[in-house]
């Protein structure tokens, strides 16, 4: 019969606990801040900010509700994760400026960027009051 090493067994448990932990870590750092690699959804849109919205507790959140057309039933939800483009948002709601929007998608954007819903990020706006009194 083969005695088994008390001190090595002990070892062995403790290097299983020790992993067990970092990898509950890891997942829980990573449900909070996300995997922000981008995926293929990357585009513009061209309408009008119908709202913006903050929400959460702990992780506060900036939705934009966005329009082609003022008179489209159809309303687009994004994320907004800038404070300066959140800014501008509100300011073409309240002039009902026709803007387009540039936005990109993570392949898991995390609590802290609109809590994982499956919407894309706004990453720049652009006015297009200018180019429609040229054309």
């Amino acid at each position: 019969m083969v005695k088994i090493n008390k001190k090595g067994e002990w070892l062995w448990w403790g290097i299983f606990i020790f992993t067990l932990v970092c990898i509950g870590f890891l997942l829980i750092l990573f449900s909070i801040i996300g995997l922000h690699i981008k995926i293929t959804d990357e585009g513009k849109h061209t309408g009008y900010v119908t709202a913006v919205e903050t929400n959460g507790l702990i992780f506060k959140t900036h939705s934009a509700y966005f329009k082609s057309e003022l008179e489209s039933s159809q309303e687009d939800r994004y994320c907004v994760i800038d404070s300066d483009l959140r800014n501008e948002l509100i300011e073409a709601s309240k002039d009902r400026k026709r803007i387009t929007i540039y936005y990109i998608d993570y392949l898991f954007a995390g609590w802290d960027y609109c809590k994982m819903d499956d919407i894309a990020i706004i990453v720049d706006v652009e006015s297009t009051e200018l180019k429609s009194i040229i054309a």
